[in-house]
């Protein structure tokens, strides 16, 4: 590994470059954390008449948006008890096997498990209220199932990376209980003068009740708010106090939470976290490092999250166009959640329309506008669509305008699938450029709810991108002869769209690097050619590796809290512990691969249309270089059958479009310059 230092020094004007800077400046430790959680606290609860002591520490602190995902993935919501343990254990937990829950029942059964309390050597916590060491007696069987998760959570951790915690109420402990259930100091709820209590450990967790849905709502918030009120008077002075909405109410569907953090670094501004690094997003697994982070202590390895910071810039003055900016936020993420469903059912609809027509002469120019689909979906993003009546349908409905506009510019010229190709790479290039803000809660991007990741190109959108960038070279190069001139038109598009998805700063997309370095050199070879063989394959591989390589060490010389995912995969395969991130892709891949006969479906349609690719010689360079993407990108991603069939939406109609449209746009096969041959002596 001796050449990594010397490939990361050709890679770091790219990664220091392109990436924001994250990490704070170092700041004193505080002698206490007070971390009060709420489950089912969203922004729409917060108000000044409503929750007055929230929204005055809304008004002085720093607040976002808390992705709560834990290991049961969306649509499963994530309970009171896996909120806890999630927190806890730093990364995503569940207190039953996800295999097992039935999404229909709620929170049923997945609530924290109770306490038992030793009365004997505790203090006095006021009248009535008995406090003692606690145990969790659940917390073993809970160790093992997490053990055998594909996120590897391991619950205690928090508790064993401090020298003592107490907690109020049983979400509380099982967020700071050790491997063993063991909790140092427990109460089973806020006594009328917590000061004592919230004095004696460094970290103090305080459940305060998960709010229902319905009629009794406006009564538990008050009352938590209430709560609330009394830790806040009584914390310690110059401590940290974490409030968070840390799990969903079970009745609604995944949602985006409130996260408020008040004192010492948190006085105002947006939160902001190296692990979504996307502001205001936070996570819960941010939790445990920032408190162990603020105590100065020793963060323990295996984390997920990052350690929160506070004072990002952008936030508005006022406290309630604070809230209706979080309140948005949740309202995007939920209404994007309902509207996937509707969206893809009404493309599939146009698709099998389109297909039907491909006998009448108007095909090609609705074959353009189908390959625009997937760029119309990210500028669908400029507008608003979430807020309106039926979001399902109206994001559709922009997107088919979008797309019959840009088809319809594209048919103005000779080849329409270059204008479709080259939008889709240029919209794609300034969004990476530009912090990707066309991809969340998009239709091919991501969501804060599944908590993939908040930024960068998401496994989609590259597809969409790489697709596209791989057309737009095989046309350039239709009327380009000569190996060198070739070659220069592959890499003055593939040099810029690898460095764009690749960058930690802009796409990080480490396994669209690892994919489409390979598919362009392929691709060159087939435009100049270049006899393809096993070695050159096998280079071409190699050729990624070293890319991704060179960027995940450039990326892991950064301080720690300033390092994307590229960063945290170089350490944990300098440490030794890179084998569980690979094992849980690979896993997250079979799963999606085998999660019903739907995917079956779709892997049968893309190994016919690659078989088609094959056979089809008019457009074999354009239509293998995409094979070669879509089958890498299955390979190389955790999306199963998701990264080729895109690739199959893009490239697909547009090679249609152009094998069957006028002779001015058709496809005109690749030959090799020929020499002239000298006429014969005499």
């Amino acid at each position: 590994m001796r050449w990594l230092p010397l490939v990361s020094l050709v890679f770091a004007p790219l990664v220091l470059g392109a990436s924001p800077v994250l990490a704070a400046a170092p700041r004193p430790a505080v002698g206490n954390v007070v971390v009060v959680g709420i489950p089912g606290l969203r922004w729409a609860d917060v108000s000044a008449d409503r929750t007055p002591t929230l929204a005055r520490l809304v008004e002085s602190g720093s607040v976002g948006s808390l992705s709560t995902r834990a290991a049961p993935a969306p649509p499963h919501v994530t309970c009171g008890g896996e909120g806890w343990l999630t927190l806890g254990a730093g990364t995503y937990a569940a207190v039953r096997d996800p295999a097992g829950i039935d999404a229909e029942a709620g929170c049923a059964g997945r609530e924290a498990p109770p306490v038992s309390v030793d009365p004997s050597g505790g203090a006095e916590c006021g009248a009535g209220v008995s406090c003692g060491a606690g145990r969790v007696d659940a917390m073993p069987a809970l160790v093992r199932l997490n053990g055998g998760l594909r996120f590897d959570a391991k619950p205690g951790t928090l508790g064993a990376a401090l020298p003592c915690a107490a907690a109020v109420g049983p979400g509380a402990a099982l967020a700071v209980a050790a491997p063993d259930g063991r909790v140092p100091f427990y109460a089973p709820v806020v006594p009328e003068d917590p000061a004592a209590l919230l004095r004696r450990c460094p970290l103090s967790t305080v459940d305060l009740g998960a709010l229902p849905e319905g009629a009794g709502r406006a009564e538990a918030l008050a009352a938590a708010d209430r709560a609330l009120s009394t830790v806040e008077r009584h914390r310690p002075q110059g401590s940290v106090l974490l409030v968070l909405g840390l799990a969903d109410a079970g009745g609604d569907g995944p949602r985006l939470h409130v996260a408020v953090a008040h004192g010492p670094g948190f006085a105002g501004g947006w939160l902001r976290s190296a692990s979504t690094r996307r502001t205001p997003y936070v996570q819960l697994s941010d939790v445990a490092p920032t408190a162990v982070r603020l105590l100065g202590l020793p963060v323990p390895a295996g984390l997920a999250g990052a350690p929160l910071t506070g004072g990002a810039a952008g936030r508005p003055d006022r406290l309630d166009a604070t809230v209706a900016a979080l309140r948005d936020d949740d309202a995007a993420s939920t209404a994007h959640a309902g509207a996937v469903a509707t969206f893809f059912v009404l493309y599939g609809l146009l698709i099998v329309g389109v297909l039907a027509l491909w006998r009448w002469r108007f095909f090609p120019p609705a074959a353009t506008g189908l390959a625009a689909v997937p760029v119309a979906t990210f500028l669908a993003q400029l507008v608003p669509w979430w807020r309106a009546p039926w979001p399902g349908v109206t994001v559709a409905l922009v997107t088919l305008l979008a797309a019959a506009g840009l088809a319809a510019v594209a048919h103005l010229g000779r080849t329409p699938a270059l204008v479709v190709a080259g939008a889709t790479v240029l919209v794609l290039t300034v969004d990476g450029l530009t912090g990707t803000t066309l991809q969340i809660d998009s239709m091919f991007g991501y969501s804060p709810l599944v908590a993939g990741r908040f930024t960068g190109f998401g496994n989609m959108a590259f597809a969409v991108y790489g697709a596209a960038a791989v057309l737009l070279v095989a046309l350039l190069a239709r009327g380009v002869t000569g190996r060198l001139r070739t070659a220069c038109v592959v890499g003055a598009v593939a040099v810029p769209v690898i460095a764009v998805d690749g960058a930690p700063g802009w796409g990080a997309d480490f396994g669209g690097v690892l994919t489409l370095v390979p598919a362009f050199v392929v691709l060159g070879l087939l435009l100049t050619g270049t006899r393809v063989d096993p070695w050159k394959l096998l280079a071409a591989g190699a050729a990624g590796a070293v890319v991704v390589a060179g960027l995940a060490y450039a990326d892991h010389l950064r301080p720690p809290d300033a390092r994307s995912h590229f960063g945290r995969f170089a350490g944990s395969v300098l440490d030794g512990s890179a084998g569980s991130t690979v094992e849980r892709k690979l896993r997250a891949n079979l799963d999606l691969l085998t999660a019903g006969p739907h995917t079956v479906a779709a892997l049968a349609l893309v190994l016919a249309l690659t078989w088609w690719a094959v056979r089809t010689a008019r457009l074999r360079e354009a239509a293998l270089g995409t094979a070669v993407l879509g089958w890498i990108g299955f390979a190389t991603n955790d999306s199963g059958v998701a990264v080729p069939l895109v690739v199959a939406l893009v490239a697909v109609p547009a090679l249609l479009a152009t094998a069957l449209g006028p002779p001015a746009t058709r496809w005109t096969p690749r030959r090799r310059r020929q020499r002239p041959v000298a006429a014969p002596a005499g």
